[in-house]
């Protein structure tokens, strides 16, 4: 079976005071901001045509774990995942799908989600388990530097490849990030 997912990001953030502060100087490259109560919308349309919408929403940081929460909401579906942004890496410590208490917690954990910033020499893998202790290999490598235009406009991003083996399962990734806006397109095909 050919699974096939786009995801365009649509609408969002809460750039007010993020753009004050490019003003007087410029912040650090940072592909994958995790500012509370930033979000972003974005429209995923599969192999068949069939399209939905979900959102994105950073809800929360502990102070003491520097952990960040993101809340994904598709209709009635919820899921929290964990992040921390170490100096030059995400890092996914795990989710959990909110309305059946399930819990996928990565081991060994963290897993390595993105280099922040990615650039021409970024690669990194992680192997490890995920839910259900299914088997998870990924490769992941910058693949260059793309101009990105989606509904929600033309955005200067990078491109980012990962090559994943999931429960025997091979997913091609390709992710595009744009520096203080995030992810703003990906396509999975599986």
């Amino acid at each position: 079976m050919h699974h096939k997912t786009v995801l365009l990001v649509l609408a969002g953030l809460g750039l007010a005071g993020s753009l004050a502060v490019l003003a007087k100087e410029p912040p650090p490259p940072d592909y994958f901001p995790l500012r509370v109560g930033d979000w972003w919308k974005y429209q995923s349309t599969n192999a068949s045509g069939a399209k939905s919408e979900f959102t994105i929403k950073v809800t929360a940081f502990d102070d003491q774990s520097k952990v960040y929460t993101v809340e994904t909401t598709a209709g009635p579906t919820i899921i929290d995942e964990f992040y921390t942004k170490p100096p030059g890496w995400v890092m996914w410590h795990k989710e959990i799908y909110v309305k059946n208490s399930m819990t996928a917690e990565f081991q060994p954990g963290p897993r390595k989600f993105l280099q922040n910033p990615p650039g021409k020499d970024s690669a990194w893998d992680w192997s490890g388990t995920g839910m259900m202790n299914t088997q998870i290999d990924d490769k992941e490598a910058y693949a260059g530097s793309d101009p990105i235009v989606v509904p929600a406009g033309k955005f200067s991003g990078v491109h980012v490849h990962g090559d994943v083996t999931q429960g025997g399962a091979a997913v091609k990734k390709d992710y595009w990030y744009a520096n203080w806006v995030g992810l703003v397109k990906s396509q999975t095909d599986s």
